[in-house]
């Protein structure tokens, strides 16, 4: 009987869940304030790539049963941005393979705009 966390069945696993899981590390990472929203350009990019979310979550699944993330984020502006993405990258990986085992081959992170203080 197959789990749905083996990656011999990560095709069949729900996009959702994956997002969900991706989101979660994102939002517990130091200095990240959230994930950030795509503007009308990135989601023609979405209709073209036949992506399904509007946020900055970005799931491509694989032929071999493994999958990547694109993340794209909010970051504070008192934090060092390479720090914060490097750890943000590292703690999404570290949950998708825990969660998924390993079947996750990639993180991409993405500061997309940074919080000003006003």
């Amino acid at each position: 009987m197959n789990d749905k966390k083996t990656p011999g069945n990560v095709n069949t696993l729900d996009t959702k869940e994956i997002e969900d899981a991706t989101r979660q590390a994102a939002l517990a990472s130091y200095g990240v304030v959230a994930i950030a929203r795509r503007d009308i350009t990135s989601l023609i990019e979405l209709a073209i790539k036949k992506e399904t979310s509007e946020e900055g979550l970005y799931i491509n699944k694989k032929p071999n049963r493994t999958f990547t993330v694109n993340v794209y984020l909010v970051l504070s502006n008192e934090v060092k941005i390479t720090e914060s993405l490097v750890e943000c990258q590292k703690n999404i990986m570290y949950t998708l393979n825990n969660k998924f085992n390993q079947a996750c081959t990639g993180v991409n992170v993405y500061g997309e705009k940074i919080l000003s203080p006003h």
